[in-house]
């Protein structure tokens, strides 16, 4: 006699629309991939962005001293170079991709939140 009766459920992600991990493993592993590393790249832009600005504030409140003025500037420099490095990562993670024939990496895009 069996009282225990087997019980199967499917995980649904509300982040990660139409996918099941039981159909398809792999392309659930590749979709959080995706996602993980767009949201790095979004947070990354929005610190980029509020640098940005801060370190413009900086440069029109230095009235003209020039170690204000210069702490400004590189960290304006600063904020520059991260972003180009973000966009640089961005690109290599999509090169190892094609290389290596990931499927997660090869198609990676920067998909914008929306609801």
């Amino acid at each position: 006699m069996n009282l225990i009766k087997p019980v199967s459920a499917a995980i649904n992600n509300p982040v990660l629309k139409n996918k099941n991990i039981e159909s398809n493993p792999s392309s659930y592993v590749n979709s959080i991939i995706q996602v993980f590393i767009t949201l790095l790249i979004i947070v990354g832009i929005l610190y980029f962005v509020i640098n940005f600005i801060l370190a413009g504030f900086h440069m029109i409140s230095s009235q003209g001293d020039p170690k204000k003025f210069e702490e400004a500037q590189k960290s304006l420099i600063y904020s520059l170079l991260g972003l180009t490095l973000i966009f640089i990562i961005f690109a290599i993670l999509k090169l190892i991709g094609s290389v290596f024939g990931i499927t997660g990496l090869e198609t990676l895009k920067i998909a914008w939140p929306s609801l």
